[in-house]
This record gives structure tokens, C-alpha cells and sequence, in this order.
């Protein structure tokens, strides 16, 4: 008997060594400007993959899932825009032969980039109260993932806490003021970092300001004097006036916003039924609405005793010009008036007005 030829497969069905597996990536190798929002897949074909690793020379790595066959692996991370990533795979084939592939691609600069303000400005020196604000030229989304990147530094201890005023802007101050005469510096780490659905950070920003010495005016309308106290003491005593029945001068505490030489008043600028136009000699704006404390020769008789302004606080030209001498843009002054509104939080800066558990709690971070 003669036995019959069994053919090239055999009794097993196999057709010998297996093929390596193939390994196909997207985006393709060495492509440039891919989009942040194109697919980053791994496909190997006739075998399985053991290894993917995408990532960036700056330590950014994609991670991502795998088919119930563990033959294709597919991003579940944004890409983040100007990086080169590299993408590292291995498959095996079913002899259990590893084949490998490396890709290359970069990607482009993002549909929106977000523009941010910091203040303090740079080499500026502020007042104790002066909190920092960094405004943004598009709405925030990923609040807590631009805030992780904010840093303040204080050449004296501090507790401090950012508070998000509304989607463009963000606010940062201590517990209490600002120690006198340190040196703080800023950090807004934003390169790369992804504000909301298109909207990335593109460099970073770095600025340095001073906390000049101590100066806090607390002024009380009910006895109609001020009080400024330099470095803890009592420097001057101030017989003033603030607004009359209808315009009360509002309560709590304001910070220094702007002081102006001959500054012109006039009823058009607040509505005042009256008509004036009076310059002050020296005048420093507390509110975005319009309160000052400024030089009212024309309100001398008052000064003291009652209040009779449109809201500002004024005194004479004398006390005035003493006051401008030694107060700062970012002092804190200090308001009692129980007939006035509270100080707002945004009209001007009104930080100081929330307890700090209230502060914190605007923390995107918690």
C-alpha cells in the first residue's frame, strides 16, 4: 500500500513559520501639524499588541485603550499642540516572533490660544492690600487645570488663595495683607495648557513687584475722621466728610486703584442733579464707580462733623496733601459707615470684604 502525500499543511493546518505581524500607525510617520483633534491609533495585523507608548520629549504621555482582541489601541487624551510625539509599538505574531515600529508626528499650534494680563505690573511696588489679578482674553473652562499653573512666591511667609472672580478673571490674596517690604513673583505657567474646548495656553509669564511699608486709612463717617496708621501706628488724624443722604459713601474696605494730580469733578460724571465742576488739588480713586478721597476745600465747614459729598470723602487741601504723600495705589482703606452699602466685590477691589473661608471657597481646586 502506498500512503498518499498529506500536502504542505499536514495534520496541523499550518502553513509553516508565521509572517511577522504589521504594525500601522496614524497620524502617518513624520507628519506635521496634525490637528489636536486627530485620531492617534495603533492597528497591528496578523498577530497582537504587546506594547504602545506615545509620548513627548517634555514628559507628556497619551493614554488610551485597547479592542477586546488587543489588536488596536486607540488615544483617549487630547493632543496637546506644537509637540513632537513619538509613538513606540510592539506586536506578536503567533509563533510568538515580536516585530516593532516607531512613528514621529507633530502637531499644530491650537484653533484658539488664551491671552492672560498679570498684575502687579513688572518691577511695580504696591500697597499691603494690592491683591494679584490675572485677567484672560477668553473664557476659562478648565478652571482647577489653570489654576494648578498660577504660582505666587513671597519673600516673607504667607497663606494665601486664588479666587475665581468670573470665567476671565482670577484674584489672589493672602490671608491678611500683604507683609510691608516683601518681594513677590508670579508665575503663570500656562504653555500648553488646555483652558477649554479649543483654547490653549502658548508661553509663560513671569513678574516681580514690592510690597512698599504699611499703610492703612480707616475711615469712620460716623464720627467723620480718618485715621492712617504707618507701619502699625498712628501717623495723622483727618477731619472729613463723606456722602449725604442719598449718596452714601459705601462700607467696608477698598484699596487705592489711582491717584490723580487736579482732578476735575462734575455732576455729568456720577448724574448728581446739582450742577458743579470742582477740581481737586489730589485725589485717589477707591471705587471703579467713582469714590475718592480728595482734596474739598469747598466742604471745610463740614469736614468733621457731617457729611455732605456725593460719595467721595473729602478733606482739606492741607490733610490731603499729607494723605497723597504717604498712601500708595494697592493701601487698604478701611470704611464705616452703617448708612452705606457694602462694598462690592468687583467694584474696584473689594477682596478684603469676604471672610477667608468665603475667599477660599472661589478656589477652583478646592
Amino acid at each position: 500500500m502506498v500512503a498518499s502525500c498529506t500536502g504542505s499543511k499536514g495534520q496541523s493546518g499550518e502553513s509553516g513559520p508565521a509572517p511577522p505581524a504589521r504594525i500601522a500607525v496614524a497620524p502617518t510617520d513624520n507628519a506635521v501639524a496634525v490637528g489636536l483633534h486627530a485620531p492617534v491609533k495603533v492597528v497591528a495585523t496578523g498577530g497582537t499588541l504587546a506594547k504602545v507608548s506615545v509620548s513627548a520629549a517634555t514628559g507628556e504621555r497619551l493614554r488610551g485603550t485597547w479592542n477586546a482582541n488587543r489588536t488596536v489601541w486607540t488615544a483617549t487624551d487630547s493632543l496637546i499642540p506644537t509637540l513632537v510625539y513619538r509613538v513606540e509599538a510592539e506586536a506578536v505574531n503567533r509563533d510568538g516572533q515580536t516585530s516593532a515600529r516607531v512613528n514621529t508626528f507633530s502637531t499644530g499650534v491650537p484653533p484658539k490660544v488664551l491671552g492672560a494680563h498679570v498684575t502687579p505690573e513688572e518691577g511695580s511696588s504696591v500697597g499691603v492690600g494690592m491683591p494679584v489679578a490675572v485677567k484672560f482674553d477668553k473664557p476659562v473652562r478648565n478652571r482647577a487645570a489653570v489654576e494648578k499653573r498660577l504660582e505666587v512666591k513671597s519673600s516673607k511667609p504667607i497663606q494665601g488663595a486664588w479666587r475665581w472672580i468670573d470665567s476671565k478673571e482670577v484674584r489672589y490674596r493672602p490671608k491678611t495683607y500683604w507683609p510691608a517690604h516683601s518681594r513677590v513673583t508670579i508665575n503663570a505657567n500656562l504653555d500648553k495648557v488646555n483652558a477649554g474646548p479649543d483654547t490653549w495656553g502658548v508661553g509663560n509669564i513671569e513678574q516681580n513687584f514690592s510690597i512698599t511699608n504699611s499703610v492703612v486709612t480707616k475711615v469712620n463717617l460716623v464720627d467723620h475722621h480718618s485715621r492712617t496708621f504707618i507701619d502699625g501706628k498712628l501717623a495723622k488724624t483727618i477731619p472729613v466728610t463723606g456722602g449725604k443722604p442719598g449718596w452714601e459713601t459705601r462700607s467696608g474696605t477698598k484699596v487705592i486703584l489711582d491717584k490723580r494730580e487736579n482732578y476735575l469733578f462734575t455732576n455729568d460724571m456720577i448724574g448728581a442733579a446739582e450742577s458743579y465742576a470742582l477740581t481737586a488739588r489730589w485725589a485717589m480713586r477707591v471705587t471703579v464707580s467713582g469714590e475718592f478721597m480728595h482734596t474739598a476745600y469747598w466742604s471745610t465747614g463740614a469736614q468733621g462733623n457731617s457729611n455732605v459729598s456725593h460719595g467721595c470723602v473729602g478733606m482739606s487741601t492741607d490733610n490731603s496733601a499729607w494723605l497723597y504723600s504717604v498712601s500708595h495705589i494697592g493701601d487698604p482703606v478701611e470704611f464705616v459707615n452703617p448708612d452705606g452699602d457694602p462694598m462690592e466685590l468687583n467694584n474696584g477691589y473689594g477682596d478684603w470684604n469676604l471672610s477667608w473661608t468665603d475667599w477660599r471657597a472661589g478656589s477652583a481646586l478646592g
